[in-house]
């Protein structure tokens, strides 16, 4: 049996038991080292308001293990290694299902390019891959995050010479204002809700400028009327969010819908059918070796990204700090 953190009911987080998962000819069983809370997802799932289906559910999807045994066909994992993404199928979870399950002892990992037969190159980007840079499992569970921000942007056409906006004040907000100043875009701004976000982008993305509120200083309205920013990332998960990055889009600019809506507060069809709204994901495993390069330069601290490492034991301490928002990221290890 193993430990597992587990939505049981609507808003109620627990520590239950599960059967530790036996890995198939494909699979390698890993032990948990570290797993970081989203700040968004993991908080809607745990409200049971996304990605909805019977409880208990587990929850957590940006972890870090370490490989303890294989199964007879993997090819690429030995024991020993690190890797990200821990998984446990809805089978694991009796009477109820996963969502990911990176906050259990131990999980699964597949060896999807020798499932499919092929090396395990970029051609599959598979985001159950090997740990590329030496840092501490706390830190490697916040490389998920900034894997998939940094993937998105890219995919999304940041670049140097366009203008770039994300509404969004949280480490999803705060990750891809960063990766847009290190890509070369110019100016970039961010946009959120409270204030007191405004040191947290000066340290962490060194943007030209944070606003709070929907007064928006005489530099943005210029940009705006000029036609507006060429690229805006909409990163909340809400429709207000997304009239916000629509207005900052202004008549020309391309706007990106990068956040997950709950289901009780969709965004509005009208808003997802205009011409210059792309819905976007991130296939993190493409973005691994490229925020290496960044972490090696010192463009990425990733000590900026943890402020909290608790024990796996004080989840409802971990969950308090991100739900009033005291965190910007909680990582939990057994």
């Amino acid at each position: 049996m193993m430990k597992a953190l587990l939505a049981s009911a609507p808003g109620v987080l627990s520590l239950g038991e599960l059967e530790t998962p036996v890995p198939g000819a494909y699979d390698a069983l890993v032990r948990l080292d570290a797993c970081a809370f989203c700040n968004s997802t993991d908080h809607k799932l745990l409200l049971h308001d996304l990605f909805t289906g019977p409880l208990p559910i587990a929850l957590g999807h940006e972890s870090i293990s370490t490989v303890v045994a294989v199964g007879p066909k993997v090819v690429n994992f030995t024991p020993g290694d690190r890797v990200f993404r821990q998984r446990l199928a809805d089978a694991h979870v009796p009477n109820g299902c996963s969502r990911w399950g990176g906050f259990a002892e131990h999980a699964l990992v597949t060896d999807e390019w020798a499932r499919q037969g092929v090396a395990p190159t970029l051609a599959l980007p598979h985001d159950q891959q090997k740990l590329l840079v030496d840092v501490a499992p706390p830190l490697a569970s916040a490389m998920v995050t900034l894997m998939e921000t940094l993937d998105c942007a890219i995919s999304c056409g940041v670049a140097p010479g366009r203008s770039f906006a994300v509404v969004g004040s949280g480490p999803v907000g705060q990750a891809f204002a960063m990766f847009a100043k290190l890509l070369g875009a110019a100016p970039v701004y961010a946009f959120g809700r409270s204030a007191s976000r405004a040191e947290r982008f000066a340290k962490v993305s060194g943007c030209d400028g944070y606003v709070a509120g929907a007064a928006f200083p005489a530099e943005v309205r210029h940009i705006i009327e000029a036609g507006g920013f060429d690229l805006v990332i909409e990163a909340v998960g809400s429709a207000d969010a997304l009239d916000t990055a629509l207005t900052l889009g202004g008549a020309r600019g391309h706007v990106c819908v990068y956040g997950v809506a709950p289901d009780s507060s969709p965004y509005r069809d009208e808003q997802l059918a205009r011409p210059n709204v792309t819905r976007v994901g991130a296939r993190e495993g493409r973005a691994q070796a490229r925020l290496v390069e960044m972490i090696e330069a010192g463009g990425v601290r990733l000590d900026d990204w943890v402020s909290h490492v608790l024990p796996m034991a004080e989840y409802q301490r971990a969950l308090e700090l991100v739900t009033v928002q005291k965190a910007d990221k909680v990582v939990l290890v057994p």
